[in-house]
């Protein structure tokens, strides 16, 4: 899921998770709601702040808490993170163990979540994810 307005408001985030358009997001929907508007929040986080559905005010409320780290700053952490992985100093990981990292490490991510992020990651030509890349295409620059 990719969110293509440039700069979504609250509003516009919370009524694209009200699917069914009753005034309330459930927690589930919370974290991802939170994403969508750049904030960071971990599923630990999210878990700690309701176990019961939210208004919008409650959102908005909950949104204004979390600050959106710039994108050099997100940037540069995701470089150190790959670069952690780099044992060669190639700039590269090799896909299955970027597969293992994502799917056991941190915030654990689906196998679905995971075949969607490495499918058009930018690869070299022995196959391995080219990480300067790859993160060049996350934010889209």
């Amino acid at each position: 899921f990719r969110f293509s307005m440039a700069n979504p408001s609250s509003k516009d985030v919370f009524e694209l998770f009200d699917a069914d358009a009753d005034g309330k997001i459930s927690p589930e929907e919370l974290g991802r709601a939170l994403r969508a508007l750049g904030k960071t929040p971990t599923e630990k986080e999210v878990n700690d702040i309701t176990t019961e559905p939210v208004t919008y005010e409650e959102f908005k409320q909950i949104s204004s808490s979390y600050s959106s780290p710039s994108d050099a700053a997100q940037m540069s952490e995701l470089k150190d993170s790959f670069a952690v992985f780099d044992r060669e100093n190639s700039g590269c990981i090799p896909e299955p163990e970027l597969r293992f990292v994502l799917s056991n490490m941190g915030e654990i991510l689906s196998d679905t979540e995971v075949d969607q992020i490495l499918k058009d990651a930018p690869k070299n030509k022995d196959g391995e994810i080219v990480f300067s890349k790859m993160i060049s295409m996350l934010f889209n620059k």
